[in-house]
């Protein structure tokens, strides 16, 4: 039973820390693509919506749903209440898009991803180094219990 759980567990923070990397890379892309050559494009807002966390602290935040156009294309993003609405997309490749703040950030926005992700592999590996060391111990401590029953 404790096995399958530790199996799961280290397979689900593998899972994250996997997903964490891909997210990094694909900002990469889409930086390294709008660098390279990009359209600015002024969106407008749509609507905003207040969320509520936290029971007693309240925390909120505003966030704000922009439309925007470039050639013919529509799209839609979500940003932080006051953020400018000015988005780069990659003429070329219009899958490649990012708002100017983030843009403006650069590579330093993945940073994050890249933490969380060693955070986890480092996390699957010490589970797994304790739960193989958990059983390597009840297994000596069956084999000593046996030996002197013997």
């Amino acid at each position: 039973m404790v096995h399958g759980f530790v199996v799961f567990a280290v397979l689900i923070q593998l899972g994250f820390a996997i997903a964490f990397l891909v997210d990094a890379a694909e900002t990469n892309r889409t930086y390294d693509a709008l660098s390279s050559h990009r359209a600015a494009v002024r969106g407008h807002s749509v609507g905003c919506v207040v969320i509520v966390t936290g029971r007693l602290s309240n925390i909120t935040t505003r966030i704000c749903r922009i439309d925007y156009q470039y050639s013919g294309q529509a799209f839609t993003a979500v940003i932080p209440y006051g953020e400018t609405t000015t988005f780069f997309v990659d003429p070329q490749n219009t899958s490649y898009r990012m708002n100017e703040v983030n843009f403006e950030k650069g590579p330093e926005a993945t940073v994050g991803d890249l933490v969380f992700a060693s955070v986890l592999g480092f996390g699957a590996l010490a589970v797994t180094i304790v739960h193989l060391e958990h059983l390597r111990e009840r297994r000596s401590s069956r084999l000593a219990t046996h030996s002197h029953h013997s």
